[in-house]
């Protein structure tokens, strides 16, 4: 199971329970964290493989999170998927220049939020390489709705 453990950051906390349960229902291990206070909360306990990231937050933003995750020896490898409502081609970039591998356009369907976490999963360093040591180059998103 330690390739299958998802940190969701999301502040709808119905959104944020729907989505646990399809993960979980699909073989992930995942921790819920309802905001940037609570993300920092699970982090200290739980190592995920990759982080699925809301990046218009109550508490906080996205994007800083993003940014700082990146900052961090222990986190910066740790791939982030950015799920946003937001559309327009500037925004999209703006979550992958804060730091996010890929994005997720909500509303999104549970097939393909779990072949994106999957693919990010599998191209991402196995966590003994990923904590310390240099980044690697991080491939290019997925592209799958910048086409």
């Amino acid at each position: 199971m330690e390739q299958k453990r998802v940190l969701v950051v999301e502040d709808n906390r119905a959104l944020l329970e729907l989505i646990g349960k399809f993960l979980q229902a699909s073989g992930w291990e995942a921790s819920l964290a309802h905001g940037t206070r609570e993300c920092w909360e699970r982090l200290k306990e739980f190592h995920p493989r990759v982080i699925l990231l809301d990046m218009l937050l109550s508490e906080g933003s996205g994007f800083e999170l993003a940014q700082s995750l990146k900052k961090m020896p222990l986190y910066r490898n740790i791939p982030i998927l950015a799920m946003t409502g937001l559309y327009a081609r500037h925004e999209i970039k703006n979550c992958l220049i804060a730091g996010c591998d890929d994005v997720l356009l909500k509303p999104f369907r549970f097939a393909v939020l779990d072949k994106i976490l999957t693919g990010l999963v599998d191209r991402a360093a196995p966590p003994e390489k990923a904590i310390g040591g240099e980044s690697p180059e991080l491939p290019a998103p997925s592209g799958h709705l910048l086409h």
